[in-house]
């Protein structure tokens, strides 16, 4: 039997960013795309999501539930009938994830929208809230607490909806789901109204990628993640759906000016295939490129990103780098990497990372960690060789084997050729560089000529007063240099 407190670890532990929100009901979505039958055309299914006032709607035209199943549904929980390797989420504890977000958490199963035929059940988080503190809550079952919180009473939400929030949903489907939060709260609210929010959804939802290249073989690799088989069995992603929120149709935010010199695609043996892209004279965050970090998907669903990834690989000792020196590397990087051994790596509950049950999900992991490290090695080659070429004293020498090391680095990441700009100190002009590069250069000058002033100092002078040893230190300069500087 499941207890009530399961609820609470949902919404206070499972689900504790907004914006998972979104994820989790899409997700649900796509599994219901999943059972419709295979003579359907995958491209009438699609989802929609509105906010108006303060409600949010979630609706899809898929498969919804089956009339005589839709109670039992509601009042039960963990114990989902979706299959693994056909839907991503199979926990069956996804859909009370708003629950924490709103006032009311409404579900609408759609039997028949031409006729008006819906049944519906409805949580009331206010009261969830007054029964959570009482003292017998710990010990009350699932069952019982969806009967003292939920109502399976008729809700009007679906009959209320304005017909251009549902656009063409049902023009050759009929059947669907609408899920509403009611009442949402500030967190949640502002989430949606932040400017990234569009961008962030992009990144979040199993949507095709922008055909915005002009570069016909970025195009061709872009579409190939997106429809075609990377190996014989699996297909990576799953087919993605026309997803709107309000009237703008979601895309991943990828454009031409977010990609690096490099655009590279590798396979993580039988686990997993990975695009990434970067650049060929520094691996630097740019934190006006959204198209930055790693991406972990399963079913072109998001699993997790480096800020979730890299500690993972760090409590399974997977790497031996800092966890700030790696999460600041990968965020130099645009990658994506897309799970295609759905039987043997699988989400864990939460849908944020993978379950670590087997030797395959930790050799998966090993995968990822050993990409980790080949970014991290480039990333230091790469500042190491730029750091050199900045010094006025570099040997030809030591400049050869610097840019050595950075092209076998990239080349291991890459698992290609990689070219380099031919270029020596004497190239890199001045006035070409950035103002926090410039600044670099001038202080390593002043640093090395003030540290040869103070030896000759320190040789010459034989007397020393710990308290007036600055002012002591200017007055020597005047009298050498005949300099009044302000130092």
């Amino acid at each position: 039997m499941v207890g009530a407190n399961i609820v609470s670890i949902i919404t206070e532990s499972l689900y504790d960013k907004p914006i998972v929100v979104f994820r989790e009901y899409i997700q649900n979505s796509v599994d219901a795309f999943s059972n419709v039958s295979t003579e359907c055309n995958s491209s009438t299914l699609g989802a929609r999501i509105w906010l108006h006032g303060r409600d949010l709607y979630f609706l899809d035209n898929g498969t919804g539930i089956k009339h005589e199943e839709f109670a039992s549904k509601m009042l039960d929980i963990a114990n989902s009938n979706k299959i693994k390797t056909l839907n991503i989420g199979y926990k069956g504890i996804g859909r009370l994830s708003g629950l924490s977000y709103c006032k009311k958490l409404c579900f609408i199963n759609i039997l028949d929208y031409k006729n008006s035929s819906f049944q519906s059940f409805t949580i009331d988080g206010e009261k969830y809230n007054q029964i959570k503190k009482s003292k017998d809550f710990n010990s009350m079952s699932f069952t019982n607490l969806m009967s003292k919180i939920g109502s399976f009473d008729y809700d009007n939400s679906m009959n209320s909806i304005d017909n251009k929030k549902i656009g063409n949903l049902f023009s050759e489907r009929n059947s669907g789901f609408l899920v509403v939060l009611k009442g949402i709260k500030d967190v949640l609210y502002s989430t949606i109204k932040d400017k990234k929010f569009i961008d962030s959804l992009g990144w979040l939802l199993p949507v095709p990628f922008s055909d915005e290249f002009n570069n016909h073989e970025l195009h061709e690799l872009f579409e190939s993640l997106s429809y075609e088989p990377a190996f014989e069995s699996s297909v990576i992603p799953a087919k993605a759906f026309d997803i709107y929120y309000e009237n703008e149709k979601i895309i991943r935010p990828i454009r031409t000016d977010m990609l690096r010199k490099y655009t590279c695609k590798c396979n993580l043996e039988k686990y997993a295939v990975c695009m990434h892209t970067f650049s060929n004279n520094k691996i630097v965050i740019d934190n006006k490129n959204s198209f930055s970090g790693i991406r972990v998907y399963i079913d072109n669903m998001l699993l997790c990103d480096e800020n979730e990834l890299v500690p993972a690989l760090q409590q399974y000792g997977l790497t031996d780098h800092s966890l700030y020196e790696l999460i600041q590397t990968t965020k130099g990087i645009g990658a994506m990497i897309y799970i295609v051994d759905k039987l043997n790596i699988s989400p864990n509950a939460r849908r944020t990372f993978i379950d670590v049950t087997d030797n395959d999900a930790l050799d998966f992991l090993n995968l990822i960690g050993e990409f980790v490290n080949n970014v991290y090695m480039a990333r230091y080659a790469l500042s190491n060789y730029n750091s050199i070429k900045r010094k006025n004293e570099t040997t030809e020498e030591k400049l050869i084997a610097s840019k050595k090391k950075a092209l076998e680095a990239l080349e291991i990441l890459a698992q290609d050729k990689i070219t380099m700009p031919e270029d020596s100190p004497q190239d890199v002009s001045f006035d070409s560089l950035n103002a926090t590069e410039k600044k670099r250069i001038i202080k390593s000058k002043i640093s090395k000529e003030i540290n040869s002033l103070i030896k000759r100092y320190l040789t010459q002078t034989e007397v020393f007063y710990p308290d007036t040893c600055f002012d002591d230190f200017k007055t020597w300069l005047d009298a050498n240099y005949h300099k009044t500087s302000n130092l």
